[in-house]
């Protein structure tokens, strides 16, 4: 599953569980073969690419049973030892702008809403932003690269009409886009120059698409395929995507014995 790319967009950095449990790689565009970023016998999940452009966040969740709390780490992207940023048993989705701007925002889960929270790169000092209270619980949301804006969509199965909203993180204004013609949304991300987004978006079981969307609604398909779209990453460049796809068939072999 991709969540960022290198500095120099040359490389993508996903999640596999190629290892048996969830681990971070680094493969380069045009390679077969991934370089192992993170691994261990932790969970690791949600790379996002600090605003250092040398470094790496990622979560650690614990184990079944373990009543540890979830852990925000930091890793250099040269590779070395990671250190711990942060902790908090309700910790989700965390996320940086690109510089100059140095908004890095991770949110904590309550029983009712999502209660969004900037902290310092550096330090993991936090300040939590309420005027950004997500209200339903189970959205998602992603930062834009230049810092200025988030957006959040709640993915309620099929619905005509499904819509986004966009918050200015300068003054606390919203607003609904609506996307039409659609039946629901999932994965919603910024384009590079922080001025779309690429929306995956499905008109049944047997299509789905990729859209680009603007700040006000205007809607390009980019992309179909019978096969679920889940999200894409835009390289910084903006001249590259990484998509997140699922199949829904499988193999099942029953073996006779004689």
């Amino acid at each position: 599953m991709p969540f960022a790319w290198t500095p120099d967009s040359k490389a993508v950095i996903f999640v596999s569980d190629r290892d048996g449990i969830f681990h971070i790689f680094k493969q380069q565009i045009g390679q077969t073969v991934a370089e192992l970023l993170v691994g261990g016998t932790e969970q690791a999940n949600i790379p996002r690419l600090a605003p250092d452009n040398s470094s790496l966040f990622y979560v650690v969740w614990p184990k079944v049973g373990d009543s540890r709390p979830t852990r925000l780490m930091r890793v250099s992207l040269a590779g070395g030892p990671p250190q711990e940023v942060l902790r908090n048993h309700r910790l989700g989705n965390i996320q940086c702008a690109r510089p100059p701007s140095t908004m890095c925002l991770y949110h904590l889960e309550s029983e009712k809403e999502l209660n969004v929270f900037r902290f310092d790169p550096v330090t993991g000092k936090s300040e939590m932003r309420p005027r950004f209270q997500i209200e339903n619980r189970g959205a998602g949301w992603n930062l834009s690269p230049d810092g200025n804006t988030l957006v959040t969509t709640m993915v309620e199965g099929s619905q005509q009409d499904p819509s986004f909203k966009l918050y200015s993180l300068a003054d606390g204004s919203r607003r609904t886009v609506t996307i039409k013609a659609w039946a629901g949304i999932g994965g919603l991300d910024f384009a590079a120059d922080s001025k779309s987004l690429w929306v995956a978006a499905f008109a049944n079981t047997e299509k789905w698409a990729l859209l680009n969307i603007d700040l006000y609604g205007h809607s390009r398909t980019m992309l179909e395929d019978a096969e679920m779209i889940l999200w894409a990453i835009a390289a910084p460049d903006g001249k590259h995507l990484a998509i997140a796809k699922a199949r829904r068939t499988s193999n099942v072999w029953m073996l006779e014995r004689r």
